[in-house]
């Protein structure tokens, strides 16, 4: 037991250093280090010794001294201690993207794909992505890859790296999917997955638009609707990994069938598919998309509310309205200092923002109106992959174990696949 407790101190005071040299705005020192972390100056010399060792930190130069007596050279992530991939699966295409150790695109790209498909065509798409990705003119060398991450949407199980349900699945028995445990036999480096709008949240904390807040709602809105919540500085996912399927609340008793398999899911009524198949109803589109997507669907009725279209401006308003509606009240559950929903681009979010901010301030509790801000941007899928991507370095920072296993020298073979115990 003491055994244990040795080991777990150490996985938390190297993450606590490796995160606060991760999340400086430039090189610090190891007095920085102690004064953020709080741990004393033996603990840190030790731990920023170990790492340097191993390749994790570098120095930077030395700051200049405002005294008598050597200056301290400061530390850095040394951006070439591993490559870590990000993964983002949507539903008619999926992105990969390659970072450096310190959180840097270095290759990114895009492919169209088409699902909702089997369980084994999944794993064999994802596979495929990889190991493409891995061969490609990026320079990356397998032994330099610490670990996959994917991004998925619906539900899952990220502690057991199981997918319990996606809309880029077809139907199947009801079982998991141990998609996590499949890829990492077929690639052969640690792969781990998350829900999306996790990853996006994740991203979004790391290097994005919250400005470090500690208590963020993160809301998207694309073929689905997602939430990702930042509590006191941490992804906040739940007992089970499934917490904030807000977008899976129940507004209408056996309203609007949802994908998820129940009726009257708000994303029933404001995802874009559910905003095309109101436009459908209306007669403003045809029924079978003329063979395009969703997405296109969707964006053909936002040029139509744009040009005037009565109908199609009434589609969006009652969209914004009720996403409003719906943000107001995860500000009451959950006190945000801040919201920020990724919308889409700017053609519709223009057409719906109105009414979501109004809705949302009528939704809040009357102490939290004019107080939380709300951001409405959209940013691609470079940076939810690059979320996924931060997922395998958030891991390789809490654990000894992901962490011995890369060195100079690359990644020890027989440490690959191994998960860090609990």
């Amino acid at each position: 037991m003491a055994r244990l407790q040795s080991r777990q101190i150490s996985q938390l005071h190297q993450y606590q250093v490796l995160h606060m040299v991760r999340l400086a705005t430039g090189p610090v020192s190891r007095a920085e280090i102690g004064e953020s972390t709080g741990l004393s100056q033996p603990a840190v010399s030790a731990l920023t010794r170990r790492l340097l060792d191993s390749g994790a930190l570098k120095e930077a130069g030395a700051r200049p001294s405002s005294g008598i007596g050597r200056r301290e050279r400061e530390l850095e992530i040394d951006p070439d201690f591993a490559w870590v991939m990000g993964v983002k699966l949507s539903m008619d295409h999926y992105t990969v993207t390659l970072t450096d150790f310190a959180g840097q695109v270095r290759h990114s790209h895009e492919v169209r794909w088409t699902s909702p498909m089997s369980a084994k065509a999944l794993v064999r798409e994802v596979t495929r992505a990889i190991q493409s990705c891995m061969k490609s003119d990026s320079g990356l060398a397998q032994s330099r890859l610490a670990g996959v991450g994917v991004a998925v949407p619906g539900f899952v199980d990220s502690h057991q790296g199981e997918v319990l349900w996606s809309p880029v699945l077809e139907p199947g028995d009801g079982k998991p999917l141990a998609l996590a445990e499949a890829l990492t036999s077929r690639v052969g480096v640690d792969v781990f997955i998350e829900n999306d709008a996790n990853m996006l949240a994740l991203a979004d904390m790391w290097y994005g638009r919250s400005g470090r807040a500690a208590n963020v709602a993160l809301v998207t809105l694309e073929h689905g609707l997602g939430l990702g919540l930042v509590v006191n500085g941490e992804l906040y996912r739940g007992h089970s990994g499934l917490a904030a399927e807000l977008g899976h609340l129940q507004i209408e008793v056996d309203g609007r069938p949802c994908r998820c398999g129940k009726r009257g899911c708000l994303e029933a009524y404001v995802a874009h598919y559910a905003v095309v198949a109101a436009g459908q109803d209306a007669g403003l589109l045809p029924d079978d998309h003329d063979g395009g997507t969703t997405e296109q669907a969707y964006f053909e009725l936002a040029q139509l509310a744009k040009k005037g279209n009565r109908q199609a401006r009434a589609i969006f308003e009652r969209q914004g309205r009720l996403l409003g509606q719906w943000i107001g009240n995860v500000v009451n559950l959950m006190s945000p200092q801040l919201v920020i929903l990724d919308g889409g681009p700017a053609l519709a979010s223009d057409l719906f923002a109105p009414s979501v901010k109004h809705a949302m301030e009528q939704a809040m509790a009357i102490p939290h109106r004019g107080k939380v801000p709300l951001i409405i941007d959209h940013q691609g899928d470079e940076v939810w992959a690059r979320g996924a991507a931060s997922l395998v370095l958030q891991r390789v920072d809490e654990s000894t174990e992901i962490m011995a296993s890369v060195s100079r020298h690359g990644v020890d073979a027989e440490a690959v696949g191994k998960r860090p115990e609990p």
